[in-house]
């Protein structure tokens, strides 16, 4: 556990980065857009997302990778994002206001635990970072084994030099998953073509098929 001062102020700012809302809502997406802009921007392309499909990201924080995920869709299909923070939700809304009202972009207020979707309809679906404050990740991992359509892909990413050391230097109780074991919850979780891959320097993504 954290000591003293600086100890205090670390989980202060960890449980910000898990749980942004309230008067940090504004501030925080700014954050986590800057610092998440260069591995959410190569999601898309990672996933290989095309038009006409349905994805789905789970924790979309600021809303840094969904501009690249709208472009690889180019106007058809959708992409629903689900954050557990409701005022991330709002905040959201009024930045994609004009993809929210062509239902291009669908928001919706939930937890990976128990997510508010239909089984078997998403053909992607990812997250960047947000696992790594998942209190179960395994149940995460297999709520999106259940929302894809068999043959719909996964992608988990995290930042492997710092993000992790963070939360386990001054998280409350997080016991953030690095990629091994992420691969291995992937098999638990009965998916197949489970590989790994870097989408920039410091953020891995571990990559995985439902069948």
């Amino acid at each position: 556990m954290a000591r003293g001062p600086l100890g205090r102020i670390g989980e202060e700012v960890t449980e910000l980065f898990a749980h942004p809302g309230g008067w940090a809502t504004r501030p925080m997406a700014r954050v986590l857009n800057f610092f998440n802009r260069r591995g959410n921007q190569r999601v898309a392309g990672a996933l290989e997302v095309r038009p006409g499909q349905r994805v789905l990201e789970i924790g979309f924080g600021g809303g840094a990778a969904v501009p690249a995920t709208l472009r690889a869709l180019e106007g058809e299909g959708h992409l629903c994002a689900v954050d557990l923070s409701p005022d991330m939700v709002v905040l959201a809304a009024k930045r994609f206001r004009t993809a929210v009202e062509d239902r291009t972009l669908l928001l919706a207020n939930g937890d990976v635990a128990a997510l508010p979707l239909e089984s078997g309809v998403f053909d992607s679906a990812y997250a960047l970072h947000s696992h790594m404050y998942w209190p179960s990740p395994l149940t995460g991992v297999r709520e999106i084994h259940r929302v894809l359509r068999p043959g719909g892909r996964v992608l988990l990413g995290m930042d492997v030099v710092s993000g992790i050391r963070l939360i386990q230097w001054f998280g409350r109780g997080y016991e953030p998953v690095g990629p091994d074991r992420l691969a291995e919850l992937f098999q638990e979780a009965d998916f197949t073509d489970v590989t790994t891959s870097r989408l920039t320097g410091g953020v891995v993504a571990v990559l995985g098929t439902r069948w």
